[in-house]
């Protein structure tokens, strides 16, 4: 019988886990590739639109 070769591979994206409380959020970042903006860049621009509409 033939052996299946398998390779893990690891995943492209991002994650972000944090504890609050008793709660685990684990949060996976996709990004379009070649923008020249960082995910700590698109995180900050969406947190500094989000507290504007306060």
């Amino acid at each position: 019988m033939e052996e299946e070769k398998r390779e893990i591979q690891a995943p492209t994206n991002k994650q972000l886990i944090m504890d609050i409380g008793k709660t685990k959020y684990t949060v996976n970042l996709h990004f379009k590739q070649g923008t020249g903006e960082t995910y700590k860049d698109k995180i900050l621009k969406l947190i500094k639109r989000e507290t504007e509409k306060m």
